[in-house]
């Protein structure tokens, strides 16, 4: 297995330090969002988790969080994983809502 996952740092710390090193959460969201057009949504499903958890007050990434989330629970036939990719997406659209007033 991979060693970093014994007795792993915070991960938002974790998601804010590669937001860092990409440019951004912003910038990890536009990634997310580029490799959900591209139909992967298994690694934008990562990228748009980390991006929400290095900005969480910020709209522009609960956006594309919730679109790639809503995405995978449209696609997804489990369902167990269609749950949480559903209670992800709704996450983000009421914390979008919070955000936006």
């Amino acid at each position: 297995g991979n060693p970093a996952h014994l007795k792993p740092a915070p991960d938002a710390a974790l998601a804010r330090e590669l937001a860092a090193l990409a440019g951004g959460a912003r910038a990890l969201a536009e990634r997310a969002e580029a490799l959900a057009a591209e139909g992967d949504l298994r690694l934008a499903g990562h990228l748009a988790e980390l991006a929400a958890q290095a900005a969480p007050d910020d709209p522009g990434v609960h956006r594309v969080r919730a679109e790639v989330f809503g995405r995978r629970a449209a696609e997804e036939l489990s369902t167990m994983a269609r749950g949480v990719f559903s209670w992800a997406a709704e996450e983000s659209r009421a914390r979008l809502a919070e955000l936006e007033g």
